[in-house]
């Protein structure tokens, strides 16, 4: 009887222990809509086709918060799938696999980090195009003095 009563406790510690564990799931693609508080570097085409163009931007406000942002533009006649990663100095974000639409951009939002004044933001990103990977750079692009 004890044995059983130890097995039903340690399952329900278990569990409680297994649900407060909070879930580190993909970030979506969000709409892009570019101002004067946007850095980008010029569009590339990804490796896997002429047709999916991708871009890294940092965005900074005024308090020298930034976020680093991968934008994907498809000119194709079809979808495609892609996914990706953004990464800054101090932060590392995976975005979400998802089907992007022809004619669609969108972009998929690092997490915001606080630079000091004088400092450089710097970002970089990868898409992943039909299961291909592709950096937009091999070194981290400085794009923005804070």
């Amino acid at each position: 009887m004890r044995y059983k009563a130890l097995a039903v406790a340690t399952a329900a510690v278990s569990t409680l222990a297994f649900a407060s564990t909070p879930a580190n799931a993909a970030e979506g693609w969000k709409t892009v809509s570019t101002n004067s508080e946007w850095a980008c570097t010029s569009y590339k085409h990804h490796p896997v086709s002429d047709y999916v163009n991708f871009k890294v931007c940092v965005v900074l406000n005024e308090n020298n918060d930034a976020q680093t942002v991968l934008v994907v533009q498809n000119v194709a006649t079809v979808a495609v799938a892609i996914g990706g990663q953004v990464k800054s100095q101090f932060s590392t974000v995976t975005c979400a696999d998802s089907p992007l639409n022809p004619g669609f951009t969108r972009g998929c939002y690092g997490k915001t980090d606080h630079y000091a004044a004088g400092g450089y933001a710097v970002g970089n990103a990868m898409l992943k195009l039909n299961t291909v990977n592709a950096w937009y750079d091999d070194d981290w692009p400085v794009l923005v003095s804070t």
